[in-house]
């Protein structure tokens, strides 16, 4: 296991036409996260990871259907819990006026709520026969999605408020977003579709009584399967496939308004091929203007001034399919891969002597830890993001001056203690 923190002296800008890989050296004094905090290895492959809303903790389900609780700050297991006996799929958490609730659903076919402050066992049901995976409901409090082949909506007493059979479809609905606490979007193999939700006797932000009804549903609008499904800006949403297909949707519309293609057959070099750059795993909006759009090998930026895709990198990950894509503050990026690394890049814009905008992205530090490919990839607070693999491990990386600065301070109030 090796660990690589910092900047490069001397990075070259990669454009679509330069087939090198992206590249970094063991000097990187501007990686931001070079303090960090591994757990002890869990006994199974951890499946999913939560950061709570607060940031102040975090809880992981593994492939046994074990939950554990874990301090942000310090990284120490507060508790240890089995509510299930096969995998977690999802976490998700509800806030009520005075009381915060986890609901995890798990491949027994169930599902559990749980008090987040006592960890006490509230509800739980059993689902079956399929095996559902839950979804938070991003505007409105006191309630969340679960979705298999059909919909169901379930209150932090595990009381069904709604659902929706679906008929004539089988597809497993794989991905979901909230679209301005009114809609939702679904993905489902390759299919995206359009639900209304009506919420009813509202009290601060609780909904008592929900209704969902179908919209529109696009048929086969991708010919593979949906991989990702991105919220960007102004009801704009984005769905990106297996074949590397990628569209804009406008949520109010229900239509797609856009094509992105990355990559024609032109820019390819003798090194790769057009399969390189399948698998979708990230669109994010960025700055307000910019696409950043993570696919296969490559690591792309789309100007929606202009129009067209102004920097791309082939070979982000030196080989590896990028798996995982996050954006911070501070102009930061960080993609995850299957080789196990993690990859930070500073987005950065200048204009030339010809007053001709040119963006870069430069890479400026590289993580390694994991000994297998990022699994999860998820930001813990505005300086700390938090990793998983298929090798039971689950890293914390920190900016190390931040906690340094949080370390100082955390002595400066025991030193004060201690006199008074």
């Amino acid at each position: 296991m090796s660990f690589l923190f910092g900047k490069s002296k001397n990075n070259e800008k990669l454009t679509n036409n330069d087939c090198k890989d992206a590249e970094i050296g063991s000097f990187q004094p501007e990686n931001p996260f070079s303090n960090i905090t591994i757990l002890p290895a869990f006994k199974s492959t951890v499946t999913q990871i939560y950061v709570f809303k607060s940031k102040k903790k975090f809880a992981v389900g593994d492939e046994n259907g074990t939950l554990s609780v874990w301090d942000s700050k310090l990284g120490t297991k507060i508790i240890e819990i089995k509510f299930h006996n096969k995998a977690i799929n999802s976490i998700t958490e509800l806030n009520l006026v005075e009381e915060t609730f986890l609901a995890a659903s798990s491949n027994d076919k169930s599902i559990t709520i749980w008090n987040a402050c006592t960890f006490k066992l509230i509800a739980k049901t059993n689902v079956g026969p399929k095996i559902y995976k839950i979804f938070e409901a991003n505007q409105i409090n006191g309630f969340f999605f679960a979705a298999s082949s059909d919909i169901k909506i379930f209150d932090h007493s595990l009381n069904v408020l709604d659902q929706f059979p679906r008929e004539n479809f089988d597809e497993t609905i794989r991905l979901m977003i909230p679209i301005d606490g009114t809609k939702i979007v679904l993905a489902a193999n390759t299919d995206i579709e359009f639900y209304a939700l009506f919420c009813f006797d509202k009290i601060d932000l609780i909904a008592r009584k929900i209704r969902v009804k179908q919209l529109k549903i696009h048929e086969n609008c991708h010919s593979d399967t949906i991989s990702c499904l991105n919220f960007l800006k102004d009801n704009l949403f984005a769905s990106g496939s297996s074949d590397g297909a990628i569209y804009i949707w406008q949520a109010d519309a229900m239509q797609k308004i856009m094509e992105l293609k990355p990559f024609e057959e032109s820019d390819l070099c003798d090194t790769f091929t057009k399969s390189d750059f399948f698998s979708v795993c990230g669109i994010k909006e960025f700055d307000s203007r910019y696409y950043i759009i993570a696919s296969g090998l490559s690591l792309c930026v789309y100007d929606n001034e202009s129009e067209k895709f102004i920097f791309k990198i082939m070979n982000s990950h030196n080989g590896s399919k990028i798996t995982n894509l996050l954006t911070l503050e501070n102009n930061l990026l960080v993609t995850g891969a299957e080789n196990g690394s993690i990859r930070i890049w500073k987005f950065e814009e200048n204009l030339d002597q010809k007053s001709i905008l040119n963006v870069n992205l430069r890479l400026v530090g590289e993580c390694l830890g994991q000994s297998s490919s990022i699994s999860i990839l998820k930001t813990m607070s505005k300086k700390e993001i938090i990793s998983a693999g298929y090798d039971n491990i689950v890293i914390i990386w920190r900016d190390s001056v931040a906690a340094d600065k949080d370390r100082k301070k955390e002595i400066t109030k025991i030193l004060s203690m201690i006199k008074n």
